[in-house]
């Protein structure tokens, strides 16, 4: 997490998810859920964690509010199976670890986070692109405050 654009918004970049990957793979070292190697990771899904946040078009930011940038990450790890195993738990530290480097946290029990990440691993393709984004979105907006100082 060192990149900064000019919003002063944090971004993840390559080196910071190799280091969150690190530290999720030594949590889950013995738990018998093991956390594949980064080196296993799907190189074009974590080029488009690093940049799908930062996006835009035509000048204008795809994803422009705080809660928008942090739904696309929590969707892209959780959906796009950048790992053979352990999505969920990653996009649920890097959800968090995203707000964290930008003064703010989820107000939810771990509870809810898990419920949140299992019911996103399973929406479909019938499911619209476009609702989900918008439902996760609301979801951290309806969650989201800053950080006890």
């Amino acid at each position: 997490m060192t990149e900064e654009k000019e919003s002063s918004i944090k971004y993840f970049d390559l080196k910071g998810l190799e280091e969150l990957h690190a530290i999720l793979a030594e949590r889950f070292k013995e738990d018998g859920k093991p956390i594949p190697p980064f080196s296993m990771a799907n190189e074009h899904n974590i080029d488009a964690l690093i940049k799908l946040p930062q996006s835009s078009f035509f000048g204008v930011e795809q994803y422009s509010t705080l809660e928008s940038k942090a739904a696309i990450i929590f969707f892209t790890i959780n959906k796009k199976h950048i790992f053979p195993n352990a999505n969920k738990r990653f996009s649920v530290l890097c959800l968090s670890v995203f707000l964290e480097a930008n003064g703010k946290e989820l107000n939810v029990s771990a509870d809810e986070l898990t419920k949140k990440a299992l019911w996103l691993a399973q929406t479909t393709h019938t499911h619209n692109f476009d609702d989900v984004k918008q439902e996760l979105g609301e979801w951290i907006r309806l969650n989201i405050e800053d950080l006890e100082k």
